[in-house]
């Protein structure tokens, strides 16, 4: 299924395409300058400088193509973007040692994306809307303001104590017998 791209859509699609460009230009640095990653020999993981170079540079494309694939609106897209930056954040974890700050960022930035793609997807796609001609937009915005609205059917109505006593009307005093 198909919609026109949301404000979450665009926002996602904006963090995948940055960081995976920001992959393809640190692929090139450590391809062409491997002195630039400062690393002792016991912290760099099984391949070479210019290995992790061209990994890196072409991880960083698929982010790219993910991210534009994600302003499509297809379902196939989202669930193509949820994976690669869930993969993304977990391949972080072994850049920790070598970029602490850096890795933690780049995990922060693919959480939010993981977010923009489940909770900020369009009503109609998630299969909520009521309405198929409505526009997706305003549908998952009345889904939210209904569920943060509206009262649950299941809700048990408030009873008084017997500590409470009766209702009074204004004026009266309640009477103690003792």
């Amino acid at each position: 299924m198909r919609t026109q791209a949301n404000g979450w859509q665009y926002f996602v699609s904006t963090l995948l395409i940055v960081t995976g460009a920001i992959n393809v230009i640190q692929g090139l640095a450590a391809f062409f300058t491997p002195g630039f990653y400062v690393a002792a020999e016991s912290q760099m993981l099984i391949l070479e400088y210019e290995a992790w170079g061209l990994l890196l540079g072409l991880w960083g494309v698929v982010l790219v193509v993910a991210g534009l694939a994600v302003l499509s609106g297809s379902t196939w897209a989202r669930a193509f973007g949820i994976v690669l930056a869930s993969l993304n954040a977990i391949a972080q974890l072994t850049f920790l040692v070598a970029m602490p700050l850096w890795s933690v960022v780049v995990i922060a930035v693919d959480l939010l994306v993981v977010y923009g793609l489940t909770a900020g997807w369009p009503a109609a796609i998630r299969g909520e809307g009521g309405e198929a001609s409505e526009d997706p937009r305003e549908s998952g915005y009345r889904a939210g303001y209904r569920a943060a609205h509206e009262r649950p059917a299941s809700t048990p109505h408030p009873t008084r104590s017997p500590e409470q006593g009766q209702e009074q009307g204004p004026g009266q005093r309640q009477q103690h017998t003792g």
